[in-house]
């Protein structure tokens, strides 16, 4: 019997899910996933996935990896797949990876866009897709906050936290910054791994620092590990999307 590891690249509309993990009682991704590939292995399949999206939140680009001993081809899977998966998920590739692949730890960068709609009226079928911003933002406030973020900083108040919770919330930007084109702004962050609600946080207090309700110092203080005031708001994660994924 030979085993294989099958990594599959996917997509998915997170609007109509309570996030990627399993959870009693709700639809989640991983659930779907876990479901179809056991009909097409007859195996008790466990997956693993690169990142953990919460409710509400999209991929452009998520990687899963499962260890089978089927014998379709590994490039094959994303055809099997399709037809019991639902119209929300879409499998893209498939192929065959090392024993040892872990679509996790193996990851070394990855990249999320948060889309902000400046339009004034939105109209309804965006609402789970971006966020709308009608205040005037500052553009030159906007990209200095992006700059700050950058590189090797403690950003626990840039995270959702739960009591007790012990984690290293140091974590290195490679890249922030922003993209504008008809009337859309899209904020992009890389980085190897981020915190609990990173993204969305770091949006939200980005459009306060664009809008004029915080100074750049006080965009400062967040970073500072004496800091024990939380950045804010939180924006919605429908404007969330995983974007891609280094290996």
């Amino acid at each position: 019997m030979t085993i294989k590891n099958i990594l599959l690249k996917i997509q998915y509309d997170g609007s109509g899910f309570s996030g990627y993990q399993i959870q009693p009682n709700k639809r989640s991704i991983q659930e779907e996933l876990e479901k179809a590939i056991r009909k097409v292995t007859r195996e008790n399949n466990r997956i693993i996935a690169a990142g953990r999206t919460d409710a509400g939140v999209h991929a452009n680009c998520q990687y899963i990896n499962f260890l089978t001993a089927s014998n379709i081809k590994a490039d094959k899977f994303s055809y099997h797949l399709r037809p019991f998966l639902p119209n929300d998920i879409l499998v893209l590739s498939s192929k065959e990876v090392a024993l040892n692949f872990h679509a996790r730890f193996s990851a070394h960068k990855k990249t999320y866009r948060y889309v902000i709609s400046t339009k004034k009226v939105l109209h309804p079928i965006y609402r789970n897709y971006m966020q709308q911003v009608t205040y005037k933002l500052d553009r030159e406030k906007l990209a200095q906050g992006l700059e700050i973020l950058k590189g090797d900083h403690d950003f626990k108040s840039f995270m959702f936290t739960t009591k007790n919770a012990i984690i290293n919330t140091r974590r290195k930007i490679d890249e922030a910054y922003y993209i504008e084109k008809n009337e859309r702004i899209d904020l992009i962050f890389e980085a190897e791994s981020f915190l609990h609600n990173q993204v969305r946080i770091m949006a939200g207090s980005l459009v306060e620092l664009a809008r004029g309700r915080i100074s750049i110092e006080k965009f400062k203080s967040y970073l500072d590990p004496d800091n024990s005031e939380r950045a804010n708001p939180t924006l919605g994660p429908g404007g969330l999307y995983l974007e891609r994924i280094e290996y």
